[in-house]
């Protein structure tokens, strides 16, 4: 009956099978262990119209104009610009560290030294691994990889990882560098978005939009994380 099984309803399954079904024209099973599909970006609305992120926020962002435009055939957007301030010596701040971070929290003097010491050995727009920064000679770059590390990432990578930042994988703490920017916002893609009404009815309009067959196994299903 079928010409493709697909194991999984997440966001790369259902996208996997809505071009196979309307681009190839085949029909496909999709499997899914889950009570629900969407994998990790599922969401519901309460009774009181909130739509709760089931597995953590999802935020979309992207510089693919074509990715965006594909999922705009299923949703319309609520744009949405991530932005993060952290409480650091009794002052809230920007996150990630940009120039705006550290004129904030450094006397001027000392803030322009630096501003200028990064500008020269890297470049303005540039984002840099704190582990990056560790690795510099200059003794007023690592006196600033130094203060970056203790007061940011040291104790939020231990919280999250249970490891310190260098025993993890560099592509873990690659994800929130050093931008040297005064752009405060938490990602920098050219499309930053969240879906209207939520990602779950982005992947019910792709079943709806293809002739497709799910299967759901609910023998095992996950535990609900609320």
């Amino acid at each position: 009956m079928f010409e493709y099984i697909i194991i999984g309803a997440g966001l790369a399954g259902l996208v996997l099978a809505e071009r196979i079904a309307n681009i190839l024209n085949k029909k496909v099973l999709i499997i899914e262990r889950r009570v629900h599909i969407g994998g990790n970006c599922y969401d519901y609305k309460t009774a009181e119209g909130i739509i709760v992120h089931n597995y953590g926020p999802h935020i979309f962002h992207t510089d693919y104009k074509e990715i965006f435009d594909y999922l705009s055939n299923f949703t319309d957007w609520q744009t949405y610009n991530h932005r993060v301030l952290a409480f650091i010596d009794g002052k809230k701040v920007p996150l990630p560290f940009n120039f705006n971070t550290l004129y904030q929290l450094f006397p001027i003097r000392l803030a322009i030294k630096l501003e200028n010491k990064l500008i020269n050995k890297y470049k303005y727009g540039l984002k840099v691994p704190i582990l990056d920064l560790f690795k510099e000679e200059d003794e007023d770059l690592k006196y600033l990889a130094n203060y970056i590390y203790e007061k940011i990432y040291k104790n939020y990578t231990t919280k999250q990882w249970a490891l310190k930042p260098e025993e993890i994988d560099p592509q873990v703490t690659a994800r929130v560098p050093i931008y040297l920017s005064r752009d405060d916002r938490y990602f920098t893609d050219k499309y930053q978005a969240v879906p209207k009404e939520g990602y779950t009815k982005i992947f019910e309009k792709m079943l709806n939009n293809a002739i497709l067959s799910a299967m759901i196994d609910t023998a095992k299903p996950e535990p609900t994380m609320r």
